[in-house]
């Protein structure tokens, strides 16, 4: 065994792999352990309802800012990248201007349909109109977050992006709760702590990344100036918007279409499984940051043998690093929902099923980001909405006759039919299967 491990890492690919991944790691760990510190202080001090009244508020503003975004914040990714590395610098300001432009009219606009709509929104997923109200004044701070964070992506700053993306908005929520908490009890300090650390969030993020885009480009002589119109920009970011979509459908379906057809009880218990169970997913999540590029550079020189050689290497790496925890979740469910409370325990079904999933990913490997990486980003989108149309389906059928466990069900089968159907594309396309079977595969 000792000898295996030293052979591997030898290997130029593994010990890549296996490095960069252990940064990534560390990074979304403390992501979803920020999120899951949130989750259990909301359940102990409100209630499985105060949770759910709070999922199902702030997954709506995350509808109308996905829709009041347009895709703009993926976009930047690529052209402030593309502009920094041939040091066109006025070209990231000139893009910059657009972008803020199209965003305070479309966050304005998205704001207004999300207020007149509150009522209604309301009365589908049984949350409280008030908030979905208050909540609508939010749209524009929260895509001028996402733009700046995803702005850092582009200028390579990865640390300040993760700490951003992954751990900001729940480590401030957390502290303003504890904060608002010594003065008031009410059952909106959940919905006020979020939209507090909101604001913060979102200045710091601007000023983050003014800070590096101005320290990157001081001193540096500026290339000929590049400037886009509105309808380039438009024709990029109007179809990842739709991609987004498709992705929160997959992410938030669930959890609205239970408040439309339970209780807000019943989210707050399945959010709680839903998140418990994404530890899992996090060595897969944490592989696939470091293994996407080493796809492609693979892909590129049509080294298909090398390609193999690294698909298998993170499959084996995700499978045997998710194994362990998905077994102590079977092991010990009660023990882990227990922790939030003992009206979490319903939600023991739910999160074995939801674990079931997960584990199933961890199978299959990053057969995602293989499609992406190769050219196959079309194939990639259509068996995700597959994927999103198969989980409302079976949501729509089996919420009503087993509430959290139907919901539960529906998502770890469109999971699974999503990795399948990956792994057969990837099989059709390269000759070789992601899976990875303990003590056959090698």
């Amino acid at each position: 065994m000792k000898e295996k491990l030293k052979l591997a890492l030898k290997d130029k690919d593994f010990s890549e792999l296996l490095r960069g991944s252990g940064f990534s790691f560390f990074l979304r760990f403390g992501g979803l352990a920020t999120g899951y510190l949130l989750t259990l202080i909301i359940a102990h001090l409100f209630g499985a309802d105060g949770l759910g009244e709070y999922i199902l508020a702030i997954t709506v503003l995350r509808l109308f800012t996905l829709l009041s975004k347009l895709g703009l914040d993926t976009t930047s990714i690529r052209y402030i990248a593309s502009f920094t590395s041939q040091n066109k610098w006025k070209s990231i300001l000139k893009f910059r201007r657009k972008v803020v432009f199209i965003l305070i009219i479309s966050s304005l606009i998205s704001s207004f349909f999300m207020y007149i709509l509150a009522q209604p929104i309301a009365d589908l997923i049984n949350a409280k109109v008030e908030y979905i109200k208050l909540n609508a004044f939010f749209v524009l701070p929260m895509s001028f977050f996402m733009l700046h964070y995803q702005s850092l992506r582009g200028l390579k700053k990865i640390a300040e992006f993760s700490f951003f993306y992954r751990m900001s908005q729940s480590l401030f929520t957390i502290v303003s709760i504890l904060i608002i908490y010594q003065f008031i009890h009410d059952d909106e300090i959940p919905i006020y702590a979020y939209l507090v650390s909101l604001l913060v969030v979102s200045l710091l993020s601007f000023f983050s990344f003014i800070y590096h885009l101005n320290k990157k480009s001081f001193g540096k002589e500026k290339a000929e100036l590049e400037i886009l119109n509105y309808s380039q920009i438009l024709k990029i970011s109007i179809p990842l918007m739709f991609a987004q979509s498709v992705q929160f459908i997959m992410a938030w379906t669930d959890k609205l279409m239970l408040g439309s057809m339970t209780t807000t009880v019943d989210v707050g218990i399945y959010h709680t499984a839903f998140k418990l169970s994404m530890f899992a997913a996090v060595t897969l999540m944490s592989v696939n940051s470091i293994a996407s590029p080493k796809f492609a550079e693979m892909y590129a020189k049509k080294d298909m043998l090398g390609l193999k050689k690294v698909v298998h290497q993170s499959t084996k790496m995700i499978f045997w690093s998710s194994l362990p925890l998905v077994i102590i979740f079977f092991i010990f469910p009660e023990f882990f929902l227990g922790l939030f409370g003992e009206e979490f325990k319903v939600g023991v079904t739910a999160f074995i099923f939801l674990s079931c999933g997960r584990l199933i990913s961890s199978f299959s490997g990053s057969v995602g980001n293989i499609l992406q990486m190769t050219g196959n980003q079309n194939i990639y989108a259509r068996i995700l909405l597959l994927g999103a149309i198969l989980n409302v389906v079976l949501n729509l059928i089996l919420i009503p006759l087993y509430g959290i466990n139907g919901a539960a069900v529906a998502s770890m089968s469109s999971l699974i039919v999503w990795n399948i159907s990956m792994v057969l594309v990837v099989k059709q396309k390269f000759g070789f299967y992601t899976f990875y079977i303990p003590f056959i595969s090698r």
